[in-house]
């Protein structure tokens, strides 16, 4: 007998397809921006250090939403088994994904980290029961080819770096997976709350062999980057509460959009013709899905009275 969703019981909120993909491309947009920051301070900090600030000051403000707004019992989960594979995983893929940028021409580790939206939409079916339409996997693929413009990535890719690159692009998008299950069973925050301490609390032991002390402006820098990590954190576990993994995988192709924006105003870097084409492509890919979401969900309501 079917039971009740405990994530739907607890939360008014109506899933929205729309909604859903315009949380994960304003989140993707932020962890752009963070992604510019924790690149200037690699240079400073090691990443198990960097991964540790970003992770537990993230909690800060998602605290503060549990303590006066979120319900008492919100990090109250049966699933805890699921949410430290969920934490173990994505943790682990990070650290590959860094190491396989330390190790490959960046054009290459990119086009490699930007084959999840394809496992993601390949195993959403199976995986999750969701239903993948023609239209979404025409626009994983357009979004896929915009991408191999933009990057331009060399036929030189199979070495140690891709290795490591693969590996972690495969456990961040079996991550995905899991946020998008769990989702269907406990609530947004209880989701990024969970991750963000158990992920912390997993670097902590590796903390004294790497620490590098930080100058006071230093260390305001990475608590606010952890601080703004919680914030777009919850936008992308969020999404994958309104719209199903397959809808919300192409949107990752949107980084190199905010990548190409950011760039220009910030560097005055202004991007060639191959590179306008690619976006042009990545742009289409995006809109296709938000299109197809809307009709979908045109189709599934119900006739008026």
């Amino acid at each position: 007998m079917a039971t009740a969703d405990p994530a739907q019981a607890a939360d008014p909120v109506q899933p929205d397809g729309r909604r859903g993909i315009v949380l994960m491309l304003v989140g993707l947009l932020l962890f752009s921006i963070l992604n510019g920051v924790v690149k200037a301070q690699t240079e400073l900090f090691p990443v198990v250090q960097i991964m540790f600030f970003r992770n537990f000051f993230a909690m800060v403000p998602l605290g503060i939403v549990i303590l006066f707004f979120a319900r008492r019992r919100s990090l109250m989960t049966r699933l805890p088994q699921w949410h430290l594979f969920h934490a173990v995983i994505v943790s682990a893929g990070i650290a590959l994904i860094f190491a396989g940028y330390q190790r490959l021409p960046l054009a290459d580790a990119t086009a490699i980290n930007f084959a999840s939206p394809l496992i993601i939409t390949a195993l959403s079916a199976p995986l999750l029961g969701e239903r993948v339409g023609w239209a979404k996997w025409a626009a994983v693929a357009v979004g896929f080819a915009g991408v191999m413009f933009m990057v331009q990535p060399s036929g030189d890719v199979v070495r140690e770096g891709a290795i490591y690159s693969l590996a972690g692009t495969v456990l961040t998008a079996g991550g995905t997976l899991v946020a998008r299950h769990l989702s269907k069973h406990d609530s947004t925050m209880t989701i990024v709350f969970l991750f963000m301490a158990l992920s912390s609390a997993m670097v902590v032991p590796l903390l004294p062999a790497v620490w590098v002390t930080p100058t006071p402006w230093q260390l305001a820098g990475l608590i606010a980057m952890g601080l703004a990590s919680g914030g777009a954190q919850y936008m992308t576990t969020r999404a994958l509460y309104h719209a199903p993994a397959a809808t919300i995988a192409p949107m990752n192709y949107s980084k190199m959009i905010w990548a190409l924006l950011i760039g220009f105003f910030a560097f005055g870097d202004w991007p060639g013709p191959v590179v306008l084409a690619g976006s042009a492509l990545v742009l289409a890919s995006t809109w296709v899905v938000y299109r197809s979401e809307g009709r979908s969900e045109g189709r599934s309501k119900p006739p008026s009275a």
